[in-house]
This record gives structure tokens, sequence and C-alpha cells, in this order.
């Protein structure tokens, strides 16, 4: 490693996250930093990927607290995002989302990484007076106040939006009243959750296009970003704009059918579902405050700004909804 690198590991490199931050540091056109990446599996087609692109992929379990010193010996900033939906969490008695998150934290501190930037979420328990709870949100967020008190040379949280990528994933899309895939009896490609509340604005980030750089960006001026929550959104739009910009990008029959109350949304006894429509009753509950406070995308936008700048790329705006749509569902 030459001099001028810099050693920033990411925990979840396989991951939308991870991978999204891995491929962003990567394309720094001054090669200002070397990448090395997380994995349980270092023969999985993700792992190979990545090592195909020059990424430092090292075998280590967040669990194991040696492993994870091992993985970031050497770091100069760490980014971590833990999976809520790792089937260890599942098991009676087993360990915690929160358990995984100190563990993790705990051998960035030890390993004397200076700037860490860890992918967290809103405290759902905290912003209701308890009379709600969710452990994926709750224990992320609980996760981030331990590491305020490391001692980091700085700290950033960044929490992500509701992904644009999900409209790509045509399972996902079965739960959700079958669009963009599926039309309805009456034609219509109709997507139906609950209101999401206050203004109606979904915070969407485009977590491929975006988020990576995002995080790039908070490493290219790290104590800049020291104590900061980072919105990671690309554009705020409500379900029913978003699906009328669907309709008029593709020419298809499209809306939004907003289901009467959040309890309306079946969770089919799936966790990640089960988290949604909790989410539901929560942001309705806060007003459509997702990140505990209105929607804002300057700082997501100037760090985009400043890691297309880094890269070299003329585009240095963040993704919108249309140009989702259009690049990925407008027949060319």
């Amino acid at each position: 490693m030459a001099s001028s690198e810099k050693l920033i590991t990411v925990f979840g490199a396989t991951g939308s996250q991870g991978g999204a931050v891995v491929r962003s540091l990567l394309q720094n056109k001054n090669a200002a930093f070397k990448v090395r990446g997380t994995t349980r599996n270092t023969d999985s087609k993700a792992a190979k990927a990545l090592s195909s692109l020059g990424v430092e992929v090292i075998k280590a379990d967040g669990f194991n607290k040696d492993e994870m010193l091992a993985a970031f010996k050497g770091s100069w900033g760490v980014f971590v995002n833990t999976s809520s939906h790792d089937p260890a969490f599942n098991v009676p008695g087993g360990p915690t989302e929160l358990n995984l998150g100190k563990t993790i934290i705990d051998a960035v501190a030890e390993a004397g990484v200076k700037h860490l930037v860890y992918s967290s979420l809103v405290s759902i328990s905290e912003m209701t007076n308890g009379e709600l709870a969710n452990a994926e949100f709750d224990e992320k967020h609980e996760t981030e106040m331990y590491a305020y008190c490391k001692g980091f040379e700085s700290f950033t949280a960044v929490r992500a939006g509701w992904y644009l990528e999900n409209f790509l994933d045509e399972h996902f899309a079965r739960f959700l009243g079958g669009f963009p895939f599926t039309a309805d009896e009456e034609g219509y490609l109709t997507f139906t959750t609950p209101r999401w509340g206050g203004s109606e604005e979904v915070p969407f980030i485009s977590i491929t296009h975006d988020f990576g750089d995002v995080v790039h960006g908070i490493f290219l001026n790290p104590e800049k970003w020291n104590g900061e929550v980072v919105q990671g959104v690309s554009e705020p739009m409500s379900f029913e704009d978003m699906a009328k910009t669907f309709e008029k990008v593709t020419g298809k029959k499209s809306r939004f059918n907003a289901l009467a109350s959040w309890e309306d949304f079946e969770g089919h006894g799936i966790k990640p579902l089960e988290n949604i429509r909790i989410m539901f009753h929560f942001t309705q509950m806060t007003g459509g405050r997702y990140f505990g406070a209105p929607n804002d995308t300057s700082a997501a936008g100037k760090l985009k700004a400043a890691a297309a700048e880094a890269k070299g790329v003329a585009d240095g705006k963040l993704m919108t909804v249309e140009k989702f749509f259009i690049d990925k569902f407008q027949r060319k």
C-alpha cells in the first residue's frame, strides 16, 4: 500500500450498502483509498467480484472479536452496516443486533481506527415515548449511541431511506400490490401500502447511485462530518407522485392505493414485512419523520458532489425518482 493511500475497511462489503461504498471509493481518481472488505464467505460470487476489482477481501465474522480486530488492523477508516435479518438473531437466547454492533464497534476502537461511518436508524421507541418498539431500528440506534462514546477522531451516522432499488425486486413487489411488474384486475400497476404520514414525502434513496458516494464524501473530509447524522436521501416524493412518475416514464397505467390503516398492511409473519408494518405506524405517528427530523437532502447533495469531484465525473447530482425509472424501466 502506497504511503498516500488510506485503508478503509468495509464491514458488510458484499451487501447492497457496503458494495456501493466499496465501488465508490475504488473510483477515486487519485487512488486515495485502499479498500478492504469483510465477508463470512470469501468463496461467494459477490466476494470474488469484489476481489476482481482490487478489493482485499478478508474472511471475518462479526460475532468473533479476534477476527474483527484482524480485519480492522491498519485501517484509517471503517464503514459498518449490519444486517438486521441475520438468521443468528432468530435463535432463542441467541445474540442480538446490538450484541453484534457492540462487538464490532469495540474491535474498531481497539484496532486504533481514526474514522468510523456507521449505517444507523432512528430509535422508534424513543421517538414514540415507548409506545412503539422495533428491534431493527432501536438496536441500530443504540449501537450508534455506543459508538459516540468510543473517542474516534470522527464518527458519523448515516441513515438510509426507502431504497429505490426495492422497485427492482419482483418478489418484494408481490406484497405491495404488484407494482411495477404485475397489473391488477383493472389493468393498473398498483402500489398498495398505508400512507406515509405528514407531508407524505417518502425519503427515497438510490443505494447504487448515491449511497456509496455519500459515504465516500464523508471519508474525504471526516472531521467536518464528525458527530453529524446524515440523511441518506436522494429525493423525497409521495407514493402517489411516484406512481404518476412511473406512468409518465413508461406509459403504463399506474396508481397508488392507500390502505385505510397501517394495521391493514399484511406482514404474513415475515420479519422484514412486519418491520415495514411497524415502520408505517411509526411514520404516521411522527408526521412522516422517518429520520426523526424533516427530510433534508442538503447534506447528501454536498457529499454526492464532493465524491463526484473526487471521482472525476461530471454528474454530481443526486438521483431523482424520474431518472431512476427512466434508467431501469423505460424502453430504449
